[in-house]
Parts: structure tokens; sequence; C-alpha cells
């Protein structure tokens, strides 16, 4: 029997769905879209499994899905927690999002996957690289063109 097709559904129409598998204590694996997390997790390319999640157990450095007051869904990092709001900023962003309540949150990303490869996202090598990435937010341009410039040169040297 053949694979069946992949559909792209926007996020609108099946985050009903979603909701309810995640209030009802299951885990989602969604293909992440867009840029904003841009190393660490990329368009179309990874995805992440999503759970149930509540303020007091999100830390600094989560990864978070939230519903913005406008309405729309964002999968956004955590730089700062305070007790009443979160404050939220995309890996490839240099501006903070917030503030972020408690029925803002939907869920936490507990694993990527990275094609087949899975990573824990509460693994110690990932902890320490979000972290110094938050770090640096001011020189995140800069870095980002340094590591273009070398893929760039690498993709050269190998064709």
């Amino acid at each position: 029997m053949p694979m069946s097709e992949l559909k792209e559904v926007k996020s609108d129409s099946i985050m009903p769905v979603i909701k309810n598998l995640i209030k009802e204590g299951k885990g989602v694996r969604i293909t992440v879209t867009g840029n904003s997390m841009y190393p660490f997790l990329r368009d179309k390319k990874d995805s992440v499994v999503l759970y149930r999640t509540s303020m007091e157990s999100v830390k600094i450095g989560d990864i978070i899905l939230v519903k913005r007051k406008e309405g729309d869904y964002v999968l956004h990092r955590v730089i700062r927690k305070g007790k009443q709001a979160l404050y939220l900023l995309g890996d490839a962003q240099k501006s903070k999002e917030g503030p972020i309540y408690s029925s803002q949150i939907l869920a936490k990303a507990e694993v990527i996957y990275r094609g087949d490869r899975e990573l824990a996202v509460d693994g110690w090598f990932i902890r320490i690289l979000s972290l110094l990435w938050t770090l640096v937010i001011p020189f995140r341009k800069i870095i980002m063109k340094g590591y273009h410039k070398v893929r760039n040169c690498r993709l050269a040297v190998l064709k």
C-alpha cells in the first residue's frame, strides 16, 4: 500500500484538534514553520513534540507554544519569567515579546526532531546551547553572517 500524501494545513484550522489532544495529556508532533526559531529550529525541516505545561513548570530556555492576544500562535523560547508573566524571544529575533500570561500558554516542546534524529530539549547540550544563544542576543546577526559564510564555503568546496 503506497504511503499517503502529506498535506500542509494552516495552524488556525488544525489548532483546535491540537489543543484538545494536549489538554487530554497527549503529545502532538508538529512541523516547524517560519524562521523565527532559526538556527535551532528550521522551517519545514524540524519538528517538535508538544505536551501540556503550566506557568509554574515553564523554565527560562524552554520553547513553548502560546496564543498571542491577536489570536495567532507562536513557538518561541522563554527568556524571562516573572510571577505573573513570561517574556519570549525567537532564536532569530532581537525583540522580546510579552508579557505572556498563563492563559496564553498552550504547550511546551519536549522533543525536537531533526530529520529522524531525536533531541531531548532538557538535555544538557541543548540547554547550554540555548543559554549561550540567549546571552549573545546583541551579537546574533554577526554570528549568523559568519556561520553562513563558513557554510557557503564548505558547500562550495564539496561541489
